[in-house]
């Protein structure tokens, strides 16, 4: 995260993608290429995957210092822990990380709308999107869906 001075503020996460999948490996094995070739082929290249997502999230990290912690997350805003840094009324662009591997991310600006202390003393926010990219607001929204299935199977189990 990192404290705009404007809301017309240009963006500096422009976003970036690594395939979800790794190269098609139909096509590999038709392709009359060896078949150890193919395996080799296709680990080597999740392995690339892995180290460039590292490098990403490495070079994320430097351009937005401030960090949070996620407590809740929607397609409108967030409530998160911040570092202190954060007041009510400032302007922040975030970056999300929504899973390391494979690493999906998405970016968003936001405005903090409240800030208040938790049951534990810990600073609270919470922070309204006011500019999202599409795409970011569908891997968002994608997101919460596939964790609250998560937590309704794990409750099931539960019981």
């Amino acid at each position: 995260m990192r404290l705009l001075a404007s809301e017309t503020e240009s963006p500096r996460f422009s976003g970036f993608t690594l395939p979800d999948a790794p190269v098609d490996a139909k096509s590999l094995a038709q392709s009359h290429i060896p078949e150890v070739l193919v395996s080799f082929l296709l680990d080597f290249d999740a392995k690339l995957n892995a180290v460039l997502a590292h490098i990403k999230q490495d070079v994320l990290q430097e351009d937005f210092p401030l960090r949070a912690e996620i407590l809740e997350l929607s397609g409108a805003g967030v409530r998160c822990v911040d570092s202190g840094d954060l007041n009510e009324g400032d302007l922040v662009e975030m970056v999300l990380f929504l899973s390391e591997f494979p690493l999906r991310v998405a970016g968003a600006m936001g405005r903090v709308l409240r800030k208040e202390a938790d049951g534990t003393g810990r600073p609270v926010c919470a922070v309204e999107f006011f500019r999202i990219r599409e795409d970011d607001l569908e891997k968002i929204v994608q997101h919460v869906f596939v964790e609250e299935r998560r937590q309704i199977r794990t409750m099931r189990l539960e019981d």
